[in-house]
């Protein structure tokens, strides 16, 4: 065949062909997945900065905020000095240590208010500790040494419990004693840091945080053992299926409308795409919004493609893809001899 006849032949037109529709569908999938991404994408609300410096410390209060004790919560003075404080010359005199000076003096009593009422239903004996920065520390370690120092719980029980915030560093570690390891695992540790604490240290209310996530562990400290086993497996079968991503099920859902346009024509297709991926999306955990939004765009993308002449046929293209003498006494507050074995769990902000 010569190089003339080969040019005009049905093997080089439809080939030519063939490129065209793969062309074609790479472009309107990588397009209708970023258009999902970014509309699936959920709005963050963001803080009012005008009472925090760069650094996420609060700026020098004015003498009338000083003078009112009774500020909403989050709205306490400048921050200490930012350096690095020893962990060794940190002193268990009372359940909250604020060296970072973020808390007012009616949110620090409110969160001691509050861990006193758990230790004194001898759940645990807990302690909160607010610093700037760990400095070349890690803040695990900076954790460590400072609960293993002071010892909180009981010396038989364990159940002693050490929350660090470090402000400049944007860091939190949540550490548990060997009696508490099984009641506060160290991914239900960083679930309380993740979705209970984390949201308001994002928006500089820290009080609010540690309130909550307070809140959360005398929960799971009051639960009964059997009721708390079934919601852990509960969750974590939730968290598997919320871990999966839409992007692959939207490119397999754009896949699949694709082979149905070849078999029931593009608006019936379309709208069983589009129904399946609603359908579906609901059931795999992506929430109806992310859903809906999938769906509509699907059901867009198939309604008004072309196919580079209208036939049937073609290519399909497949994508790859109790306690032993601590806590509150008249000399403040102690630690009873519980020990630590790095229980618990860390997270930022």
């Amino acid at each position: 065949m010569s190089i003339k006849n080969f040019f005009v032949s049905p093997i080089f037109v439809k080939s030519i062909a063939i490129k065209s529709i793969a062309v074609k569908f790479i472009v309107q999938m990588v397009l209708f997945v970023l258009i999902a991404v970014l509309l699936a994408k959920p709005s963050v609300a963001k803080p009012n900065e005008a009472e925090f410096d760069e650094m996420g410390f609060r700026k020098v209060a004015t003498q009338q905020t000083l003078q009112n004790d009774a500020l909403p919560t989050g709205m306490a003075g400048k921050a200490k000095d930012s350096k690095a404080k020893d962990s060794k010359s940190l002193v268990l005199q009372s359940a909250v240590i604020d060296e970072a000076m973020v808390l007012s003096s009616t949110e620090k009593n409110a969160l001691e208010q509050k861990i006193r009422h758990i230790y004194q239903r001898g759940l645990a004996q807990p302690a909160i500790v607010i610093i700037p920065t760990t400095g070349d520390s890690d803040i695990f370690s900076y954790a460590m040494q400072i609960a293993e120092r002071w010892q909180l719980g009981g010396k038989d029980s364990d159940n002693g419990l050490l929350i660090v915030v470090a402000i400049k560093d944007r860091n939190i570690q949540i550490v548990t004693g060997y009696g508490l390891e099984g009641v506060i695992p160290d991914a239900i540790a960083k679930r309380i840091i993740r979705e209970d604490i984390t949201p308001y240290f994002k928006q500089k209310d820290y009080a609010g945080g540690l309130n909550v996530g307070l809140n959360r562990i005398e929960e799971r400290l009051t639960t009964d053992p059997q009721i708390l086993a079934a919601a852990d497996a509960s969750l974590a079968k939730q968290q598997q299926i919320s871990e999966i991503s839409p992007i692959p099920f939207a490119i397999i859902a754009l896949f699949v409308g694709f082979v149905l346009t070849e078999v029931f024509g593009r608006f019936l297709a379309a709208s069983i795409s589009a129904g399946g991926v609603l359908v579906g999306g609901i059931l795999l955990g992506f929430g109806f919004f992310t859903s809906l939004i999938i769906a509509v765009l699907l059901f867009v993308f198939l309604l008004i493609r072309t196919t580079g002449g209208g036939k049937r046929g073609g290519v399909v293209i497949t994508p790859s893809g109790g306690f032993g003498g601590g806590g509150f006494g008249s000399g403040g507050y102690s630690g009873g001899g519980g020990g630590f074995g790095g229980g618990g769990a860390g997270g930022s902000w």
